[in-house]
């Protein structure tokens, strides 16, 4: 029976974006599209136009290539460093408008699905640092440090971006592989630390680099990208749902006064997995409640003529002040403010 690793190497990527600056990199070094989409089934044409579908096994493929053309084992951290956040799509847009770089890394783990089915991303902490674990999640291994570095390379760059470059981001890369060039090398490509031979791929940063703010922070942008990363990741394959939008479709359907007993007992899993694998997301059953009350308020904010106590009720707060202080933090403006501007901009 084939494993979730096999299955995701017969889904497409949604779109070619993130091969195009690796087009440019590589002609740079004297190789062609030509050369690069070799045993693939994709045109030269084809691979350099945003929008193109591509699947897993020729993304594969196409990486292959580009390590034997270029004979470059760090081909992917330099790739990565050269992707703007705006590559990202929704997903880069939500990231850049959240108010911490907490928020922003909890989006990027939680919707990498709706860019990508060959990986996934971990998340844990301790007391003093928080790391960010590339999985693989498709058996493909011959392209998985590819794309691992991309990940890596890509986090630092858009971390760095979002902080203003900081002191206090101090990010240390970890990498499977031994040194595959000076050490020097690695720090003025990645601008960071690099460490060698550990047991998996992951970005490490210091617990209080979670509370940096961000300078493009947009609590009405990030709500509106955040759902549109929801609509994609509805549309991904079925392996990329992760839990937090299974949990997200319970309380949906079923309201957000549901018990995180009763959540676990839906999802048939014990409440202590909900909560360990909802950490590994960065969020927590609380989070997830208000995400859905945030969601479930704007709405009716703009399409009802519900009164203002009357969609706190709905929504399971006993006093309205509790539901309008909540309001204001999750949007920046009182829920009368924001009915008023939806109804202006409609």
């Amino acid at each position: 029976m084939p494993n979730r690793q096999d299955n995701a190497t017969g889904h497409p990527l949604f779109t070619n974006e993130y091969l195009i600056p690796l087009l440019e990199l590589l002609a740079a070094r004297g190789i062609s599209p030509v050369q690069l989409v070799a045993n693939t089934r994709l045109s030269p044409r084809a691979v350099g136009q945003p929008g193109t579908h591509i699947s897993a096994r020729e993304y594969d493929q196409i990486v292959r290539n580009a390590y034997r053309l270029s004979n470059d084992p760090l081909l992917g951290l330099e790739h990565g460093r050269r992707m703007s956040i705006a590559s990202h799509g929704f997903l880069g847009f939500a990231v850049m408008a959240s108010e911490t770089l907490g928020e922003g890394l909890s989006l990027a783990v939680r919707y990498a699905g709706t860019r990508t089915g060959l990986a996934r991303i971990r998340f844990r902490q301790d007391q003093e640092h928080c790391a960010l674990e590339i999985v693989r999640a498709a058996a493909l291994p011959d392209s998985f440090p590819f794309i691992a570095h991309n990940i890596l390379s890509t986090l630092v760059t858009i971390a760095r971006f979002l902080t203003r470059n900081s002191d206090t981001l101090a990010p240390i890369m970890r990498l499977i592989e031994s040194e595959q060039r000076p050490p020097a090398f690695y720090e003025q490509l990645l601008d960071c630390e690099v460490e060698f031979n550990c047991d998996q791929y992951e970005l490490v940063l210091p617990k209080a680099a979670l509370s940096l703010e961000v300078s493009t922070a947009n609590s009405v942008a990030r709500h509106n990208a955040e759902q549109e990363c929801e609509r994609l990741l509805a549309e991904a394959p079925g392996e990329n749902v992760d839990l937090a939008s299974r949990v997200r479709t319970l309380l949906i359907s079923y309201g957000s006064n549901l018990s995180l007993d009763d959540v676990a007992e839906r999802l048939r899993i014990s409440t202590r997995s909900l909560n360990r694998q909802l950490a590994q997301l960065n969020t927590s059953y609380r989070k997830m409640v208000e995400e859905v009350r945030r969601e479930q308020a704007t709405k009716l904010l703009h399409n009802s003529s519900l009164k203002i106590s009357e969609i706190a009720a709905e929504l399971g707060y006993t006093d309205t002040s509790n539901f309008v202080r909540a309001f204001r933090k999750w949007m920046g403006i009182t829920p009368l403010n924001y009915r008023k501007l939806t109804k202006h901009v409609s």
